[in-house]
């Protein structure tokens, strides 16, 4: 299990769906990050999009 309270803002993750984020803001809850996606295979339009994701969705960190 990932530690989300370990997740610095700058942080590139990899998450569900081939999805490449990298943190903007974590919100010290443990559970929730908001990140702006990096690359997004199924909707390429998604990229630049700020959103909240859940740790349940993190697959693993790819840079800090």
């Amino acid at each position: 299990m990932i530690d989300v309270m370990a997740i610095k803002v700058g942080t590139r993750l990899k998450l569900e769906a081939g999805i490449v984020a990298e943190v903007v803001e974590n919100m010290d809850d443990g559970q929730w990050l908001q990140v702006r996606y990096l690359e997004c295979p199924a909707r390429p339009g998604d990229v630049g999009t700020v959103e909240l994701c859940h740790a349940q969705d993190i697959i693993k960190v790819l840079s800090e």
